[in-house]
């Protein structure tokens, strides 16, 4: 399922199945339209008849809609990712993180990639930004042979996909937590063991890395099942899909609510881990028009597995400054966030 973006406010779903059947393609389209205006809110979900008409579809983007005056924008949806399987099919998978992609690679150059070389290599998945449409500059490769998996982390290390090197570390598949054969993780593979996350900047190998303000504090002793995140200065605009939208990447997510009029929302994962992940990369993050401030919140029935080991988040990554490099960072001179402010206690983050 694609995610299509940036509608003019007249477009309506026999338009945008219109653009898509002139193409050659029979889509089932789904409109996400204003409760308050009728009119569409900016977005729409196309659901395409085969895994490679969703990926042929990413090569418009930046092109323009026809009869419109706006390009295309599109990405992922939730989950999915090129060739990828049945939700019936619950097999062993085994994944790994791929980092510096160029903005030339797409999932299919990605999937060809490895299984040229790897015959249980099953499906590829590049995160993208949800408003863009635009790659993020890493993603996920799968596998259902361990092997092929342990392999691909030693000889594809360092291999160029399009005009640059990959970066390749171990994910935690999407089938495991903390152990074989447990719930959760990522909706493609998770994110990467032991390195601190995805380095480099945003758009050029990861997610950011938390560069307008120090992360929370995280304390295992204090609930150390809770997985609920409590995101802060939304603006109003932003729905519960696009703000899944910016989190699916950290792993599998049980609910998103935002409460009607308050400026937050939450988010609940499945494994704390994730969550506190999420804290760490994503404080401070552009979304909508406005930057967020995360912090825990408190669900009144977080959805942790009885006996799921606390695993704290892998360190921040070490700031510019400390490496003797420039705080430089792709969105200019917006100012920082001080660290703390309006940060309420997690006791008060109820709904």
């Amino acid at each position: 399922m694609r995610r299509m973006g940036e509608l003019e406010p007249w477009i309506d779903e026999n338009f945008v199945r219109s653009i898509w059947y002139n193409m050659g393609e029979n889509v089932n389209v789904k409109m996400i339209r204003d409760k308050f205006s009728g009119s569409n809110a900016g977005y729409c979900f196309i659901d395409f008849s085969n895994p490679a008409a969703a990926a042929k579809a990413l090569t418009l983007n930046g092109q323009l809609i026809p009869n419109s005056n706006r390009p295309f924008k599109l990405n992922w949806a939730s989950g999915g990712g090129l060739a990828d399987r049945s939700r019936d099919d619950r097999g062993p998978e085994y994944s790994i993180f791929v980092g510096d992609l160029g903005p030339e690679v797409n999932e299919f150059v990605l999937v060809q990639l490895f299984q040229n070389k790897y015959t249980s290599c099953k499906s590829a998945k590049i995160m993208s930004d949800p408003i863009s449409g635009m790659s993020r500059g890493y993603g996920f490769v799968r596998f259902t042979s361990e092997e092929d998996q342990q392999k691909a982390l030693n000889e594809m290390q360092g291999v160029y996909c399009g005009n640059r090197p990959m970066r390749i570390s171990t994910a935690t598949p999407k089938n495991k937590s903390g152990g074989p054969g447990g719930p959760g993780g990522p909706a493609m593979g998770g994110m990467p063991q032991g390195g601190g996350g995805p380095g480099g900047m945003y758009g050029m190998g990861g997610p950011p890395m938390g560069y307008y303000g120090a992360p929370q504090p995280m304390n295992q002793f204090t609930d150390p099942n809770n997985t609920t995140v409590f995101v802060g200065g939304l603006s109003g605009y932003v729905t519960e899909d696009e703000l899944r939208s910016f989190f699916q990447g950290f792993g599998e997510i049980t609910y998103v609510k935002i409460p009607p009029g308050k400026g937050c929302g939450f988010v609940q994962f499945v494994q704390r881990h994730a969550a506190e992940m999420a804290i760490n990369q994503m404080q401070g993050y552009p979304i909508g028009n406005s930057r967020v401030r995360l912090s825990w919140g408190r669900s009144q029935n977080n959805s942790g597995p009885a006996g799921t080991p606390y695993r704290p988040a892998p360190p921040p990554p070490v700031p510019f400054q400390a490496m003797g490099m420039p705080p430089s960072h792709p969105y200019g001179n917006f100012a920082p966030m001080k660290v703390g402010a309006a940060l309420a206690p997690a006791n008060d983050h109820l709904y």
